[in-house]
């Protein structure tokens, strides 16, 4: 199986419409969700799109499954599971990848969080249009440096 050219946290309603999307678009795609379960039920049900998903058992398979530089799409609930998830990525990741909160947070926490000095590139992307835009074609409004938007825009406008 071909390295992912993308990776997503967080396997929920959304999370899980948005890495369908990403797979039928054509790009490899690595997943973990902190349930072990959810990854492997997600995997085993993704059908058609399924040799494009590659479930990790482990954040660090995840991170070892995706092509450098790598971009990881975090899709967990706004607040603390973010800080939480960035502080568990933090030292498995380079100073060229580049981690996406995707959560819908509050701008105040994204530009803290960019501001924080993360040893990692970091972009805020809210994804507004619910299951559905998730699965088929989302709104998506991001914020950060123009450069992170044009590395994951071929992936996430396809």
């Amino acid at each position: 199986m071909a390295q992912a050219r993308i990776g997503l946290i967080g396997l929920g309603t959304m999370g899980a419409a948005l890495a369908l999307n990403i797979a039928e678009k054509g790009f490899p795609i690595a997943v973990w969700n902190r349930t072990t379960e959810v990854t492997r039920r997600f995997a085993a049900e993704a059908g058609s799109l399924a040799p494009r998903v590659i479930p990790a058992g482990t954040l660090e398979a995840l991170v070892a499954a995706i092509a450098r530089p790598r971009t990881i799409i975090l899709m967990v609930p706004a607040g603390e599971a973010v800080d939480a998830q960035l502080d568990a990525l933090a030292p498995l990741l380079e100073a060229d990848d580049l981690v996406i909160d995707a959560g819908n947070a509050d701008f105040h926490d994204t530009n803290r969080r960019d501001e924080a000095g993360l040893p990692f590139r970091f972009l805020g992307m809210g994804i507004s249009g619910g299951e559905e835009g998730a699965r088929h074609g989302p709104a998506i409004m991001g914020g950060g440096a123009a450069a992170d938007w044009d590395r994951v825009a071929p992936v996430m406008t396809a």
